[in-house]
């Protein structure tokens, strides 16, 4: 599939920017985020959809006036300079990634340019041999293992889906929910009522409400993956990171997990990594290529599959 929009495609340009960009739309010195709208063809209520922390002021549209502590303070996630390599290769080269409050990214990149060895940096899977990693309110990422980011608010899917099959629908939920597993709670197996009320909201939003009491086996592909992702939901994270969502999936089941991650955005943060450019144009506002390691691009999708250098990039993988 070409990463070049078709003639006849909607241009999805006009759902807007993260602030803090040039009037070309892409991200000035690598620095990005959700200050202002700077573009005058963006919608007037795009800054109202991404929520900011606390009432401070927002960012003037030139951030490289910001200090580091500034620029940290208003991304969900904050990752400058960022440096992995394993045995003499750089899987991470000094990558520059900033997520903001509410907001759902699309990570694009040929194999090999670093994207899930980003997400492992995040997720405390991989520890960087240089670089800065926050989170939230000023926690450390690099001082966390991989179960306190978790529990902090930082929730994974993997590409294959994760389910304990021969469990019900809603046992799987049951035993996702953030809660202590003593051995009393689990042999008795009881729902408080917040939880119960939670498990019956998350089924109705991940439309497995009629399949509750199946067990999760019989579940298509990818009615597992929206019971994971449901699983990841019930532990109410703050940043949401999935790993290729709608691979293997039927074109119903894509347009279904489009509505759900659309729906999920304010309320979480998202990144996604995805090969499919069809479904990357159908949820992204912000769009970031990443080629060897570290930020080639970044903007909107029609803007940023025109460069010449994203399209080098993808040469051979993407062209048609």
């Amino acid at each position: 599939m070409s990463l070049l929009p078709a003639e006849t495609r909607p241009d999805n340009s006009g759902r807007g920017l993260s602030g803090g960009r040039g009037d070309d739309g892409l991200r000035n010195d690598g620095l990005q985020n959700n200050g202002p709208p700077v573009n005058p063809g963006l919608p007037e209520d795009f800054s109202s959809r991404i929520r900011r922390r606390g009432d401070r002021a927002p960012a003037p549209p030139f951030e490289s006036w910001e200090t580091k502590s500034e620029r940290r303070s208003r991304h969900v996630l904050f990752l400058e300079d960022i440096s992995v390599s394993f045995d003499g290769f750089k899987a991470l080269s000094n990558l520059t990634f900033y997520l903001g409050e509410g907001e759902l990214r699309c990570v694009i990149g040929p194999n090999g340019a670093g994207k899930t060895t980003m997400m492992d940096v995040v997720t405390g899977r991989t520890r960087p041999d240089s670089g800065e990693a926050w989170y939230g309110d000023g926690l450390n990422l690099l001082e966390l293992d991989e179960v306190d980011i978790s529990l902090a608010g930082i929730g994974r899917k993997f590409q294959k889906p994760s389910v304990f099959e021969s469990l019900t629908v809603w046992r799987n939920l049951e035993l996702a929910l953030k809660a202590p597993k003593t051995v009393l709670r689990t042999l008795l197996a009881r729902l408080d009522p917040g939880d119960r009320d939670c498990l019956e909201k998350t089924l109705e939003l991940v439309r497995l409400t009629d399949q509750a009491g199946k067990p999760a086996g019989v579940l298509s592909h990818g009615q597992k993956q929206w019971l994971e992702i449901g699983m990841l939901l019930v532990q109410k994270p703050r940043i949401l990171l999935l790993d290729e969502p709608v691979a293997g999936m039927t074109p119903a089941e894509i347009e279904r997990t489009a509505e759900l991650l659309l729906s999920l955005e304010g309320g979480h943060s998202l990144i996604l990594v995805e090969h499919d450019m069809e479904f990357v144009r159908s949820v992204a506002k912000t769009v970031t290529v990443l080629h060897q390691g570290r930020v080639l691009a970044e903007g909107d999708m029609a803007r940023v599959s025109s460069l010449p250098e994203v399209m080098e990039a993808y040469l051979g993988l993407e062209e048609e």
